[in-house]
């Protein structure tokens, strides 16, 4: 009997959330296939059985959060042979005999045309239809080859109540997938750092010009320029000139670990929580080639398809609200996407006033707030990078 237990995936996990069981007890799998989805600080995966067998115990439900090293499923691989008492056939498993640890196994689903097949949704979606508490196999999805769409799943939804005669009595919001990842992420950051943060504003009329200037080509190429591309572009060029600022924290060292490259974290709202996806050697990429990997990014982590590698080693975060705002906002508080040292947040470009070789006038101006741990930097050393900030950006890049 082969005893899986919950693996670290990488960069020290200590615990995840099991978001859905892939396979049944007295399912056949083999080595490599996908038997459950778990969700991580950072992002979802899909676990892979480690040998071949028939599932004889899964251990945790959906929703459970498991510490590392955990046991979570069994398999008889054969190992005690066909007589042996830890044989369980998948036949008696299927049709509710006990495995090995009592555990009754799971009915097979009812009312749906899969009956078995394995079931086409994207990790979101996944997780969607588990805090919405629906049995995602029950439904038959509307998308490219049978996909289960979220649209499928409030469709389902909408025929349950409509077929409930019971009020509504409340309705609560429990903290799953990346919400959780993000909530424990936040909390430590708090608890860890001393954070400082300095707002200031800056004159876009240079990061107009040159969206102005790049725009030709970035429809030629079909890329989305935004802002955002030009601000990270101009971080590239500060980060350069304050290693410091470009680094994570090793709290069991007390040191900081200064990086050569910019691995720009963005913090994106995936609509079902804050995930930071990560762009790679920003140093040595154009700016129509940084827009072009803020839009896969950013898509990807809204689709919730991200891969391991696209959230993992960020050196510093850049967090802006431009297409989100209406109101004019000034400043906020970034807290820091720990274990980086430093965060900038900006706001959208607006006309506000401001005075201009002693002259009032009004333009376009960007808010900003940088965060830093100020037990690593300091006053004078958020005053130098902002500074070199504004030298850069208030320039046509």
């Amino acid at each position: 009997m082969y005893e899986f237990t919950l693996p670290d995936i990488g960069e020290g996990l200590s615990e995840a959330e099991l978001l859905e069981w892939i396979v049944r007890v007295g399912d056949r799998v083999r080595e490599g296939d996908d038997v459950a989805m778990i969700s991580t600080d950072k992002v979802n995966v899909d676990l892979t059985s480690p040998a071949t067998g028939v599932v004889s115990e899964l251990i945790g439900e959906p929703g459970d959060v498991i510490r590392v090293g955990t046991l979570i499923m069994r398999i008889d691989d054969g190992s005690a042979g066909e007589s042996g008492s830890g044989v369980v056939e998948a036949a008696q498993l299927a049709s509710g005999i006990a495995g090995p640890a009592g555990r009754q196994a799971s009915p097979q689903p009812t009312g749906t045309a899969r009956a078995g097949a394995p079931v086409k949704a994207a990790p979101i979606v996944r997780r969607y239809a588990a805090e919405q508490g629906v049995d995602i196999t029950r439904i038959i999805g509307s998308g490219p080859g049978g996909q289960v769409l979220r649209a499928d799943i409030d469709a389902f939804n909408t025929e349950v109540e409509s077929a409930s005669e019971e009020p509504a009595k409340g309705q609560r919001l429990k903290l799953t997938g990346p919400r959780r990842a993000a909530a424990q992420r936040l909390a430590q950051a708090h608890r860890t750092q001393a954070t400082t943060t300095i707002a200031f504003e800056l004159k876009a009329d240079a990061l107009l010009a040159s969206l102005q200037r790049e725009s030709g080509e970035a429809e030629q190429r079909a890329i989305k320029l935004t802002p955002t591309a030009l601000v990270a572009k101009g971080l590239a060029a500060a980060l350069a000139k304050h290693p410091h600022f470009n680094a994570i924290i090793r709290e069991e060292d007390m040191e900081l670990l200064m990086d050569d490259r910019v691995n720009l974290g963005l913090a994106v709202d995936s609509g079902e929580g804050l995930v930071v996806p990560v762009i790679h050697g920003l140093e040595s990429m154009s700016v129509l080639d940084i827009a072009a990997e803020i839009e896969r990014v950013a898509g990807v982590a809204r689709s919730g398809v991200l891969a391991l590698e696209d959230v993992r080693d960020s050196t510093f975060t850049l967090s802006s609200t431009g297409s989100l705002e209406q109101a004019t906002i000034t400043a906020t508080t970034p807290i820091i996407n720990y274990p980086n040292v430093a965060t900038l947040w900006v706001s959208r470009i607006i006309d506000r006033p401001r005075v201009v070789d002693g002259k009032l006038g009004a333009g376009p101006m960007m808010a900003c707030s940088l965060s830093f741990d100020h037990r690593y930097l300091h006053g004078a050393d958020g005053m130098a990078f902002i500074n070199t900030l504004a030298e850069v950006l208030e320039k046509p890049l």
